[in-house]
């Protein structure tokens, strides 16, 4: 596993700010999510569709029955009775839930979210992923091809029984040479993932808050060159990587 890296004072102070502003509502940092709580949507049909404006959609759609596995819970998940995201594992459907950011990004900025693991089915043996990139091939939706992220993050059961790695694919790796963020995670547990995003750098640093310290990682790009633009974030479930897990507390800013 590699040896964490310590946060650089842009980043450092990047992530102070935002999670001020974040947390107070301070004029410093501009929103670039809405409704990251889920809380404004009254049913699952209100969460799949992509209505004019900013708004969560499902972006993949992959068929129907694909769409359909994106839901709104209303139930006592692990503690959280609150309204969230929910992706249900299919080992033959793709299913995204995706939102386009306020504003196009080419600077800094912070991604935040809770995410709680059900399961990470093992055929495949990856899934709960996290995206954030654009919309290229105008194929599949935003972050549905490598030529469209920027970060890359995802889950994977770990060697320990209801365990579970979260990990990053940086630059051009392959699945062997993933950057391992935090390891044995527990499952049906609620766990906040933090990503600091610096756009010119290519770089982003990763931590799961009070479990891992802040790993400094590479983009992911295509062709040797990362993204110069970010527009959109996205969860999914794949039909080669699929995990049931929920989504809740979304954040996203810039100072």
């Amino acid at each position: 596993m590699p040896t964490p890296r310590a946060l650089g004072p842009l980043l450092a102070g990047t992530l102070l700010i935002l999670t001020l502003a974040i947390t107070t509502g301070a004029a410093e940092a501009t929103d670039l999510v809405v409704n990251g709580d889920f809380e404004q949507l009254t049913k699952g049909d209100e969460l799949r569709r992509d209505n004019k404006g900013q708004d969560w959609y499902e972006s993949r759609k992959d068929s129907n029955q694909g769409r359909q596995l994106l839901k709104l819970s209303t139930k006592d998940i692990g503690g959280n009775a609150t309204k969230k995201a929910m992706i249900k594992a299919n080992p033959e459907l793709n299913t995204y839930l995706s939102q386009r950011l306020s504003a196009p990004q080419s600077g800094q900025f912070t991604v935040q979210y809770d995410i709680f693991i059900r399961e990470i089915r093992p055929e495949y043996d990856h899934s709960a992923f996290f995206f954030v990139g654009g919309i290229k091939d105008k194929k599949g939706g935003p972050n549905s091809t490598g030529k469209e992220r920027f970060v890359f993050l995802g889950f994977e059961n770990s060697e320990e029984e209801d365990k579970v790695n979260l990990f990053v694919r940086e630059g051009s790796s392959k699945w062997s040479e993933r950057t391992y963020v935090a390891m044995d995670l527990d499952v049906d547990t609620w766990y906040t993932v933090k990503v600091a995003i610096d756009v010119p750098d290519a770089v982003y640093e990763v931590m799961v808050d009070g479990v891992s310290d802040p790993y400094e990682v590479e983009a992911y790009y295509y062709k040797g060159k990362a993204l110069a633009e970010l527009t959109h974030i996205s969860f999914a479930s794949w039909n080669d990587g699929a995990g049931t897990f929920y989504i809740d507390n979304v954040k996203a800013a810039t100072p």
